[in-house]
Parts: structure tokens; C-alpha cells; sequence
């Protein structure tokens, strides 16, 4: 076990050289890092320093936050494994007393004890695993001592006959109708995973799931016998169609009223995209997506009422360049309009005039829009864009002389968003 495990030559040279500096531990195995906060080219630049040491298996056992402490002092962390190389207690970092250099403690928690440190407290999380090759957590404490005898305890079973009720939900692509029924009798004793969850304050938390790794139900245990019961119900396609909270359960029914009033409603496309989403005491809302399945058309009950769309368009790296309205017909209808494109506007230097603003776009996707709500642009400012004023309240701007080495290109530079009562539009520069 010798140095440094960096894969690429160069670096390897520079993390000996470091090795030096620090007198880092040179018969370990370690990983250094060094993250510059100021120009690594000043004479003093600011850098946050830590280095991890591994063991014969190349795991972890010792982070050393180098000169991270108040008083300038090395920060460990403690990292242990159990018999089957576990690791089942979690040790909060310890600041030391003595080191300063990066080198690995033989005691890295004599420290911790000290009054302006931890003192007596317990510095450790635990978990106690299971004796399966599942090693699932059964129990779990938090840090310190007023944790120490309230574990979180996680139970792992299957459900019994008659435990949990069976909805039955079914879609229809045909004419896009989705259904829901209640079984007469629930779900069979072992057909479900039982998830218990019981917290430090006793509280216990049910989850149950079906074979494919969907909940089906989450239970949460007011009292001994008091339970409030959620239902996620999965249509023929395994898609998430509704999901029923605990009042709706309560009434033991599936009519439309509750459905309407108390549940939450999903329909997708063939592509398994949500497309239509119904919320407790809302009406229908609506979305329409392009060929890369990024939304574009979103329409709630207020602008489906006059046939009004919000809209969204994309650059070609799939930011968000405009938002507003357009007028449209139905969902299907607004689907097929789009078909098979991909909606991507690029930048240009005429662009088109909306709402008594120019924005620099094309618009060649549904050009008819109606109302411009936002512009984003990115990249490179925007004819237009103001000076930099040389004073704000009374206070004189820093500003930074630009170079070859200051480049926008990546980041978002100017957003204009439009007043709802006119014409007059908000903009922010970065």
C-alpha cells in the first residue's frame, strides 16, 4: 500500500508534491483534494483541502479535512465496518488538537469528549442490520444522547387476507375513458410487501407494495386502532390512475362525486406521458408534449373555457426561451398540430415584435401567438441591454473589466417577463 491512487500520471506528481508539503501519511493509501476558492494564480489563494484515506479493500477509513477547525486544526471523520464490512455506525467529524498537516490519526476520537467539542454526548449514528445477505436496517438512532433509546425500527412482512382493499382501474385508448371499481373482497393474504415504519415517538407508518415495486397503499396509524389510508390504484398499463386519500376511503364507494371532489385523476398518451390530470375540486387540466416529449401546451379549466393554451418554447438545447398564449381547439387536436416536430426556435437578430417588445427569437411554430408572458435569453445579451450604471442609490458600482477569459456562453443573461395589466415589461439582467 504505497502513496497515492489517482489513475492519470500527471496528477499522481502532483499529489506527491503535496504529500511533501503536508507530510501526509506516505504508508497509506489516499485520495488528496484540493478546491481553489480565489484565483489559483495570487500569491495567496483561499483553498479548502481534504484528504481520504483507504484501506486494503479501497475503503474509506479516515476523512481528513485539512487545517478545517476554528483554530486552524485538522477535522476527522472516524469511518468503521463491522465483522461483514458493513458500516453500520456513522461518526460526526472530530476537529483535533494537534494536527495540521493532512496526516491520518491513530485516535482520531480521543478529542471529541472535550467540553467545547461534544463532551458526553453520543457522537454516533447506529443501524442494526438484519442477519440476511438482505442486510435491511431493523433499527436506527439519530446522534446524541437524547436519541440513544428511540430508535426508528423498520419492520419488513407481507400482508395478511382482507389487510388491504383492491381497487380495480382500467383505460381505454379508444375513446381515452378511464374507470375505477372497488373489489368485493381485497387482496389475498402474501400478495403484497409490507413496509412498517415506526418512528421515535411510536408513530407507525405502513407501506405496502405489489410485486412490481409500486405502492399500493400507505397507512398511517393515528392510534392503536385509528388508521388513515391512502390508496395508489394502477390501471391495465401500470400507470398511476388515481390516487385516493382517506377520506374517500372512508366511504368505502368509487362514484363519480367522490372521484370528483376528494381523488386525484391521471390519464396518459400511448407514449406513457401524462396528458390529462385531474385534481380533488378541480376541473380538468391538460397537456400537450413535442417529439423530445418536452411539455409544450398546458391548459386548465379557466383557459379551456376560452379555448386558450399556455404555451412554451425550447432553444436547441432545450431551454426555456418563451412562455404565453395561444389560442387552440382540444388537446387531441393541439396533439396533432404538433405531430412529429421538435419545437425549437433559434436566436436571430430580427426576431418578431409581440406585446410592444422585440424579442429576438424566430417563430416559426404556431406563429399566431396571442400573448407573450416571458423572454429568456442566454448565451450573449440581447440588443437592448442597458450600460452597467455607474451608481446605484448613491453607491458606486464594482464593476469587472471584460476578457478574453469572461465568457457568458452556457449561462441564462437577461429574462423579461410582461406586466398582466399592459404592455410593459420587467427585465433582469445576470
Amino acid at each position: 500500500m504505497k502513496k497515492i491512487i489517482i489513475p492519470m500520471s500527471t496528477l499522481f506528481v502532483v499529489g506527491f508534491s503535496h504529500a511533501q508539503t503536508l507530510n501526509l501519511s506516505t504508508n497509506e493509501n489516499y485520495v488528496y483534494s484540493k478546491n481553489y476558492l480565489t484565483d489559483p494564480t495570487s500569491s495567496t489563494p483561499k483553498t479548502v483541502e481534504s484528504v481520504q484515506y483507504l484501506d486494503g479493500l479501497g475503503r474509506p477509513k479516515q476523512a481528513v479535512n485539512i487545517k478545517a477547525s476554528p483554530l486552524g486544526r485538522d477535522v476527522v471523520t472516524h469511518i468503521v465496518y463491522d465483522q461483514y464490512g458493513r458500516q453500520t455506525l456513522d461518526y460526526l467529524p472530530v476537529p483535533q488538537s494537534g494536527t495540521a498537516n493532512g496526516v491520518i490519526v491513530t485516535n482520531p476520537l480521543a478529542n471529541a469528549t472535550q467540553a467545547g467539542i461534544y463532551g458526553s454526548e453520543k457522537i454516533y449514528a447506529e443501524k442494526v442490520l438484519e442477519n440476511s445477505p438482505l442486510n435491511r436496517v431493523l433499527q436506527q438512532k439519530q446522534v446524541g444522547n437524547d436519541w440513544a433509546n428511540k430508535p426508528v425500527k423498520f419492520d419488513y412482512d407481507a400482508n395478511i387476507a382482507g389487510e388491504v382493499k383492491k381497487y380495480v382501474a382500467t383505460f381505454n385508448y379508444s375513446n381515452f375513458t378511464s374507470s375505477i371499481s372497488l373489489s368485493t373482497s381485497g387482496y389475498e393474504a402474501n400478495q403484497l410487501y409490507k413496509n412498517t415504519v415506526t418512528d421515535e415517538d411510536g408513530n407507525k407508518t405502513i407501506e405496502f407494495k405489489n410485486g412490481q415495486g409500486q405502492v399500493v397503499l400507505v397507512r398511517k396509524m393515528l392510534d392503536v386502532t385509528t388508521k388513515a389510508d391512502t390508496y395508489y390504484v394502477y390501471n391495465d398499463y401500470r400507470q398511476l390512475a388515481y390516487v385516493i386519500p382517506p377520506l374517500a376511503v372512508a366511504e368505502n364507494s368509487v362514484s363519480q362525486q367522490t372521484l370528483d371532489n376528494l381523488c386525484y385523476q391521471y390519464k396518459y398518451d400511448d407514449r406513457n406521458r401524462l396528458v390529462e390530470k385531474k385534481l380533488p375540486g378541480k376541473g380538468w387540466e391538460y397537456m400537450v408534449y413535442d417529439k423530445a416529449d418536452r411539455l409544450i401546451f398546458t391548459q386548465d379549466t379557466v383557459m379551456r373555457s376560452t379555448s386558450k393554451w399556455l404555451f412554451t418554447k425550447y432553444d436547441q438545447f432545450g431551454r426555456v426561451i418563451l412562455t404565453g398564449i395561444v389560442p387552440g381547439t382540444d388537446r387531441a387536436g393541439m396533439q396533432n398540430m404538433i405531430g412529429g416536430n421538435v419545437i425549437i426556435e433559434n436566436r436571430n437578430s430580427t426576431g418578431f415584435t409581440k406585446n410592444g417588445q422585440q424579442i429576438f427569437y424566430s417563430n416559426n411554430h404556431f406563429p399566431y401567438i396571442e400573448t407573450v408572458l416571458s423572454v429568456n435569453y442566454y448565451d450573449t445579451y440581447p440588443t437592448g441591454t442597458p450600460a452597467i450604471p455607474t451608481q446605484v442609490l448613491g453607491r458606486t458600482v464594482s464593476t469587472d473589466v471584460q476578457n478574453a477569459d469572461i465568457s457568458t456562453k452556457g449561462l441564462p443573461v437577461a429574462s423579461y417577463v410582461k406586466n398582466i395589466e399592459d404592455d410593459n415589461w420587467t427585465k433582469n439582467y445576470t
